[in-house]
């Protein structure tokens, strides 16, 4: 035989030569305790990297909310040949639905930066869409043109714009009007062609008005919060569309100028701008949550912004609170 059997009772264990029971038994101890070991580290490595890819995730999510937010705030007070809000008006003729405060929505120029602070809207038939307003989120509403010239200025109005909220302007003044109410031509008074190798005359755009607000559902889950915006639709109307899921808080103020020297002065919420000051920019926070639990991590801590606190959640879920000065390009102009 090659091999041989010593007797249990001599201390060899049967089958194995040179191992007795006891080293044996130590072998397999040392042995389940690396395995342990690297299943430890294989489990936080995976957590650890759960955690990375969560904070990425909150940061896309967050980059994405304020490019949106901050490329729409840049332009608020723009309105094409005119710098001034006072000389805008209404045509005879403009006609808005009932909505968000009706006319008052698409007319308020003065009020180019405006909301409301911790709660949402007050006007009548204007509810929030995908479940409730999130408690304590601010409003954001910014008023404009559209960045995109009609080109070439003409006296009649395409097709495409005849039902739509549109701002015709020239150095000295503007008026908002909806085409199809004057048989789908521009106001009179404006030019009505340019002039080749000269500047424009008379500029003729969309209006934009967009409201920014917190739901507290979302498209990809109930209890989920988004970040939304009302804006003007065709119709002419307002629409109600999700701008990224993940945003669970909105909080503004506004830099103004109050002694006219082209500098901030003072920040405050919306609502609080005193007559006669001039919005320079705005201060935004943007608070965004993962939407998976992490149950290595819990929220324990309350976080103070603008003039809003968000107490402890004691949840599992990974938050993160960005904010950014936004300058507005129009406003001082």
């Amino acid at each position: 035989m090659t091999g041989r059997t010593v007797n249990h009772r001599g201390g060899r264990w049967p089958g194995i030569p040179g191992f007795s029971l006891v080293e044996l038994l130590v072998a397999l101890a040392i042995a389940a305790f690396a395995i342990a070991g690297a299943l430890t580290l294989c489990i936080k490595a995976h957590d650890l990297q759960a955690a990375l890819d969560s904070q990425a995730r909150l940061q896309e999510t967050a980059r994405y909310a304020l490019a949106i937010v901050e490329t729409d705030l840049r332009m608020a007070g723009f309105w094409g040949l005119t710098s001034e809000p006072a000389v805008v008006i209404a045509n005879t003729s403009l006609g808005f639905p009932a909505k968000c405060g009706g006319a008052t929505w698409v007319m308020s120029t003065a009020r180019f930066i405006d909301g409301s602070n911790n709660t949402y809207l007050a006007a009548p038939n204007c509810p929030a869409v995908s479940g409730t307003a999130k408690p304590g989120a601010d409003v954001l509403i910014v008023r404009r043109a559209s960045g995109q010239r009609v080109i070439p200025q003409r006296p009649s109005v395409t097709a495409a714009n005849r039902n739509r909220v549109m701002i015709v302007t020239n150095h000295a003044r503007g008026e908002i009007f909806v085409p199809q109410d004057i048989a789908n031509t521009i106001p009179p008074g404006y030019a009505t062609a340019d002039i080749a190798g000269e500047p424009p005359l008379a500029d003729t755009r969309a209006l934009s008005v967009t409201a920014y607000y917190v739901s507290s559902n979302s498209s990809v889950a109930t209890g989920y919060p988004s970040l939304r915006r009302k804006t003007l639709i065709a119709g002419p109307d307002i629409g109600d569309e999700e701008v990224v899921a993940g945003v669970e808080d909105l909080q503004f103020q506004v830099g103004v100028d109050t002694n006219d020297d082209a500098s901030v002065d003072l920040f405050v919420n919306a609502g609080a701008v005193p007559d006669g000051a001039v919005p320079l920019c705005v201060r935004l926070w943007l608070r965004v949550r993962a939407q998976e639990r992490d149950n290595a991590y819990r929220d324990d801590r309350s976080v103070s912004y603008a003039d809003h606190t968000s107490p402890a959640s004691g949840d599992a879920f990974r938050r993160l609170l960005i904010t950014k000065t936004v300058q507005l390009r129009s406003a001082a102009s």
